[in-house]
């Protein structure tokens, strides 16, 4: 028997067992699945039975729904599919297995060396943190120099007194 689990906001999942040969799915309680969330329109999508599995068809949501990551709006659902109604993750499990889905096609990247690339136009540092400047304190640099001094002319006069000798 296929089911629908719904994982809720709070991270509990809901099984329903898929029994009618046409289910509502929706945010109010009139749907036979009713999934109390705001981003799940009034009555979202529908199944729909057809030879053991059910077809999904989006009923012109606000949000949307999604299988498997990609926008959807009708077709056959299969053993393990993810289904996003607006923002509420659900799974479909049927007893009749997956049938193979094809990779998705790879992409080609322009890849720019960083030697080549140049910055874009306007591009400005949006940092909310001021750059910290090194500025040269005149007064803080004499203060510096002049306990170095201090502390160099101490140790001298402690070495001086622990060189002197008693007279014979």
């Amino acid at each position: 028997m296929p089911k629908l689990i719904v994982t809720t906001a709070e991270g509990n999942e809901v099984s329903h067992d898929l029994t009618e040969s046409q289910i509502t799915i929706g945010r109010l309680p009139d749907n036979m699945i009713h999934i109390d969330d705001g981003s799940v329109s009034s009555h979202h999508a529908q199944l729909t039975e057809s030879g053991g599995d059910y077809i999904l068809q989006d009923l012109n949501s606000t949000n949307g729904t999604r299988v498997n990551g990609n926008a959807f709006t009708e077709g056959r659902l299969q053993d393990g599919d993810h289904i996003r109604f607006g923002k509420v993750e659900t799974v479909y499990a049927s007893e009749i297995p997956a049938e193979p889905r094809p990779l998705p096609r790879e992409s080609h990247i322009a890849v720019t060396p960083a030697e080549q690339s140049q910055k874009p136009v306007g591009f400005a540092n949006e940092s909310p943190f001021q750059t910290k400047k090194k500025d040269r304190d005149p007064l803080a640099l004499g203060v510096m120099i002049f306990a170095i001094v201090s502390m160099l002319a101490f140790i001298g006069a402690v070495v001086k007194i622990f060189q002197l000798q008693p007279p014979v």
